[in-house]
C-alpha cells in the first residue's frame, strides 16, 4: 500500500481538508490515469474507518469483484453501499385490496419461501428491518421498510433517520416487542419510540403482504392508510425517501429522466475525510491562533500498489497474454532474435539496446534458443509494449520487425536508423 495522512484545523478555506482531499483526488485522478488504466472515481461509504465523505478508485474490468452504477448523461457513479436514487413518487392513501387476512406460515426461513407458501411474489411483499438507536433521544427504535426483491441500505438508513443506528440484537428486540422475522409496519403504533421509514418504492397503494407482528404469521392486503393510520401524517414518526440498495434501472440522483446502469470495477485507491474520529480517541490536539487547544482535523489516502497491478493485467488482456500499458510494463520493449547465435543479429540486437536504454527505455533481450514460434508466443503471453523482431529477411532490408502488442496483424518492417525514434514515438503516444 501507499498510505498518507493529513492533518488540518479547519475543513474549509485554505489547508483545510476539502482543499486537501480535493488535491489528493486530482493526483490520484493523474496517476491512475497516467497508468493508462480505465478508471471511475465514485463516491463510497467509509465503513469502518469512518468519516464524512471518501470516493474509491475503481478499475472498470468485467471480472471485478464490487458493482458500480454510474449515470450515463451525468458521469455521477458510486458503488453499491453509496449510490443514491433519484425521486420516485409514492402513494400511502390507496384504497385496500381487501379485508386483512393472516396466514399460518410456521418455519419458513426468507422471503422467497414465505412467497411461495402465500402465493405472493416477493415484489408485492414488505420486509421491514428493526434497528436500535445509539444515541440519546425519543427514537429508540428505528424500522426500515423496503419491498421483498430490495434490500435496506443501513448508511441511507442513518441518513433519512438522522440517528446513529445497528442492527437491533434479537433477544433485545424481542424484549422490546418486536416479533423479528414477522414485524410489519404496523408496530410503529404498538412500541414506544418508534421511527418507521418506507422505501418509496414500498410506498404504494395496491396489494401487499407483510409480517403479522406475532411468530410464524403474515397477513395479506396489508394497507397503509388503514393498517398504519394517522402516523402517517406525523413526520417525526413516519418518513419516506431513499432507503435501499440501488439497481440498474433506477432514476439517476443527478439527471432527471436517465437510468442508472451497473458495471464491474477492481478497488485500487481510496481517499477519506476522516474528520477527527481518529484524532479524538488519541488525544490528537494542536493550539489554534487564539490559544485554544484544538482536536486536529484529518484525512486518509491509499493506493493499492500491488493491487494496480492485478487489476491491471484483469483490464488489460486478450486470449494470449497481457496487454501492458506502457506506464506501467515492465519492460518496454522485447528485442527477439531469431538467430541468437548468428554475430551479426547479436551486434543489431546489442546496438539497439544501447540506443533505447540510453532513451530511458527499459529493454528485455530474448536471446534463448527457442523455435520463433514459441518466442512470439511467450512475447505475446508477457505483453511488453513493442516487440522488435531481428531476422535475415528484416536485416536484407537494412531493418527490424517492430509491431506492438495491440497489433493483431503482422509486424512492419521499419529502418535501423529511424527505429529508435519509431519506439519512442509509439511508446509517448501511449504514455
Amino acid at each position: 500500500m501507499k498510505d498518507a495522512y493529513s492533518f488540518h484545523v479547519a475543513v474549509e478555506g485554505p489547508g483545510g481538508l476539502n482543499e486537501t482531499y480535493d488535491a489528493m483526488y486530482r493526483a490520484y485522478t493523474n496517476i491512475f490515469t497516467r497508468c493508462g488504466l480505465d478508471f471511475s472515481a465514485v463516491e463510497a461509504e467509509s465503513g469502518p474507518i469512518g468519516g464524512s465523505a471518501s470516493h474509491e478508485f475503481m478499475v472498470n474490468c468485467a471480472s471485478g469483484e464490487d458493482t458500480v452504477l454510474k449515470c450515463p448523461a451525468s458521469g455521477y457513479a458510486a458503488n453499491v453501499e453509496k449510490c443514491e436514487i433519484g425521486a420516485r413518487p409514492h402513494d400511502l392513501a390507496a384504497a385496500p385490496t381487501g379485508e386483512l387476512l393472516e396466514v399460518h406460515t410456521p418455519n419458513l426461513p426468507g422471503i422467497e419461501e414465505v412467497g411461495k407458501a402465500m402465493g405472493v411474489k416477493p415484489g408485492r411483499m414488505l420486509k421491514t428491518l428493526v434497528f436500535k438507536v445509539t444515541g440519546e433521544g425519543p427514537v429508540k427504535w428505528v424500522l426500515a421498510t423496503v419491498r421483498g426483491d430490495h434490500d435496506v441500505n443501513e448508511g441511507k438508513v442513518k441518513i433519512l433517520s438522522g440517528c446513529s443506528v445497528v442492527m437491533a440484537p434479537e433477544a433485545e428486540a424481542r424484549l422490546a416487542g418486536f416479533a423479528i422475522g414477522y414485524v410489519s409496519p404496523r408496530t410503529v403504533n404498538s412500541v414506544p419510540g418508534v421511527m418507521l421509514l418506507i422505501d418509496a418504492d414500498a410506498a404504494q397503494g395496491g396489494f401487499w403482504a407483510t409480517g403479522a407482528d406475532k411468530d410464524h404469521y403474515h397477513v395479506k392486503h396489508f394497507n397503509w392508510r388503514r393498517d398504519v393510520g394517522a402516523a402517517l401524517d406525523d413526520a417525526s414518526k413516519v418518513k419516506v425517501g431513499d432507503l435501499r440498495n440501488a439497481m440498474a434501472g433506477d432514476p439517476s440522483p443527478r439527471s432527471p429522466g436517465a437510468t442508472l446502469v451497473t458495471g464491474r470495477g477492481i478497488e485500487v485507491g481510496h481517499i477519506f475525510k476522516l474528520g477527527t474520529k481518529y484524532s479524538e480517541a488519541m488525544g490528537l490536539q494542536v493550539l489554534s491562533p487564539q490559544q485554544q487547544k484544538q482536536t486536529v482535523i484529518m484525512g486518509c489516502y491509499g493506493i493499492g500498489v500491488s493491487r494496480t497491478m492485478a487489476a491491471c493485467v484483469e483490464m488489460s488482456h486478450d486470449e494470449n497474454g497481457i496487454i501492458w500499458p506502457a506506464a506501467l510494463a515492465p519492460y518496454h520493449v522485447l528485442i527477439t532474435l531469431m538467430k541468437p547465435e548468428d554475430s551479426k543479429h547479436a551486434e543489431v540486437a546489442e546496438g539497439l539496446a544501447r540506443q533505447l536504454n540510453g532513451a530511458g527505455v527499459d529493454v528485455l533481450l530474448d536471446d534463448r534458443e527457442e523455435r520463433a514460434g514459441v518466442k512470439f508466443k511467450d512475447a505475446d503471453l508477457v505483453g511488453l509494449p513493442i516487440r522488435l523482431t531481428i531476422g535475415d529477411k528484416a536485416l536484407e532490408q537494412g531493418g527490424v520487425e517492430f509491431k506492438t502488442r495491440r497489433d493483431t496483424g503482422k509486424g512492419e518492417i521499419v529502418r535501423l536508423d529511424v527505429a529508435v525514434e519509431r519506439v519512442l514515438a509509439a511508446l509517448n503516444a501511449k504514455a
